[in-house]
């Protein structure tokens, strides 16, 4: 059979709806892909994260090759000149193409999409801003059209993956998609354009990330002018590329796991015979544990008084203090990831961070800070963890502490009206990515700061005894300093943290191995 050639190709991205759009009511996509190529069980790569997986689509290669993450994708420009976008590749086979990437999560058209490849860049901060955009480019006709609406992965962080306002939400997507193949229509162009629509990913809970049957299944569905309707076998998110590419009739590159792996699904197109599938494996199923009751056995009390302890935050899928002492005020919009060292973890930073009043006798004594911290190349800038004082030079000379990531530093900063010091500390040379626990302890009557690194000791410094008077303030922040300036769209730090515990003595190497007991018998 003769191959169909497109002139247009469309990839409608909804990010976070997994597969749950088989429990909604969604006439436009059960219309547009009647007789289309179909699954609801295609595959997220694992990490099931966005940056991790629209760097796949757009790049035909996997997370592990492309080595993007959420953070890195907000602060860099994307220019690997050995692994170009499909846009670019399309731009070097059609030099006066129209190309256009209408995304709501701006860091796609930042960080993936090459800035020297001519494409049209537009984003809006919702999807109901974003349609009119992406419906006035349609009328443009372009040769490819990139969507990404992400209010779906805002209601099912919000609201939980498979709530009423998660699936109302994939209503209003549906809506928005029916409105986008209608616009194809008008153009005159449809005939003549593969449509595919997808999630990145699903969720499990309020939050994604790890691979779970709800975060890693997906919908993937192609139509157009010869293809076939049939259930497609296999599809992978990273197949998208090879797909677009396919369909406007340029060369797919061959295979290769360490480069461009994207291949074209099997039964869309019925002249297309698969010379090879490379599946890809199954990650190891390993539990994850979900984090013990506080009071029960093996339970954090059990190994630590709940005396001793200002503040025991868990993040599984909400702010609640285990201590029960502090209430938070929510800032933007805090994700939680499935993937945390227990249970799930927090998204922090630049997409949302929390303060609480209830903290502001915190630090007038000996005090420790206890965390586990997931850290990766995109941490290039001054990063606050957690604190109540602000980071800036203007403004430091003030009573408090804050945490702070900086490339592959930690530093406790304390300060007092007059002076402040910052206390630096190198991650071991052998920490290059992934979950790290870091304690800092602050002993007043020693007069010297401890920190402890996966429940070692690293180092001690001594300390001014002014900057040992009183380290309380006000109020105290989770994901900010205390001036709310640190983690802006000026200075865009996002990082996951998970265990946040604060407690109101010094710990000693004693303490730290306890603290590694409890984790190694959670």
């Amino acid at each position: 059979m003769k191959r169909k050639i497109y002139k247009y190709c469309a990839v409608i991205g909804v990010d976070g709806m997994g597969n749950y759009n088989r429990l909604a009511d969604t006439p436009n996509i059960d219309r547009i892909f009647a007789n289309g190529a179909t699954t609801y069980f295609a595959l997220s790569m694992d990490p099931t994260i966005s940056a991790e997986n629209w760097g796949a689509m757009l790049l035909g290669a996997s997370p592990v090759v492309h080595g993007l993450t959420n953070g890195w994708i907000s602060q860099n420009e994307y220019s690997n000149k050995a692994l170009p976008s499909v846009f670019t590749r399309i731009r070097r086979a059609f030099p006066e193409a129209y190309l256009t990437s209408v995304v709501n999560w701006d860091p796609i058209n930042y960080g993936i999409v090459e800035h020297d490849a001519g494409v049209d860049l537009q984003t809006a901060e919702n999807d109901e801003k974003l349609q009119p955009k992406i419906l006035e480019r349609i009328a443009k006709k372009p040769t490819f059209l990139f969507v990404q609406y992400d209010d779906v992965d805002g209601a099912g962080h919000g609201g939980g993956y498979g709530s009423e306002r998660h699936l109302r939400q994939i209503e209003t997507a549906d809506r928005y998609i029916g409105e986008l193949y209608a616009a194809y229509e008008k153009a005159g162009i449809l005939q003549d354009t593969l449509f595919i629509v997808l999630a990145d990913h699903g969720g499990i809970r309020n939050g994604h990330g790890g691979y779970t049957e709800e975060e890693k299944y997906i919908f993937f569905g192609v139509a157009g002018q010869n293809v076939q309707h049939a259930e497609i076998p296999h599809a992978v998110t990273v197949d998208i590329a090879a797909l677009v590419l396919y369909g406007l009739g340029l060369e797919v590159p061959a295979y290769d796991p360490d480069g461009f792996s994207s291949q074209v699904p099997e039964r869309i197109f019925p002249e297309y015979t698969v010379p090879y599938r490379v599946v890809i494996p199954e990650p190891r199923n390993v539990t994850r544990r979900e984090t013990p009751a506080p009071d029960g056995e093996n339970g954090l009390f059990s190994f630590f008084g709940r005396e001793k302890l200002s503040l025991a935050m868990f993040f599984d899928n909400d702010f609640a203090d285990a201590a029960g002492r502090c209430a938070f005020k929510e800032f933007n919009t805090v994700k939680f990831y499935s993937n945390g060292v227990n249970g799930a973890c927090a998204e922090m930073g630049l997409t949302g961070f929390l303060s609480t009043e209830d903290l502001s006798d915190y630090g007038k004594g000996s005090f420790t800070v206890a965390l586990w911290v997931n850290v990766d190349r995109s941490i290039n800038e001054d990063c606050v963890v957690c604190g109540n004082r602000d980071w800036w030079w203007r403004s430091r000379n003030a009573n408090g502490f804050t945490f702070v990531l900086k490339n592959n530093d930690t530093v406790m900063s304390l300060g007092c009206p007059e002076d402040h010091d910052d206390f630096i500390t190198p991650l071991p040379e052998e920490v290059e990515s992934g979950w790290v626990h870091v304690i800092t302890a602050v002993d007043k009557e020693k007069k010297e700061l401890r920190v402890y690194t996966d429940f070692a000791f690293t180092r001690a410094m001594p300390v001014a005894q002014n900057l040992l008077a009183d380290n309380s303030a006000p109020r105290f922040f989770i994901g900010n300093d205390a001036g709310m300036e640190n983690n802006t769209k000026e200075f865009p730090n996002i990082f996951k943290l998970d265990d946040l515990l604060l407690f109101n003595y010094a710990f000693t190497e004693k303490d730290a191995r306890k603290l590694g007991r409890y984790y190694a018998e959670r």
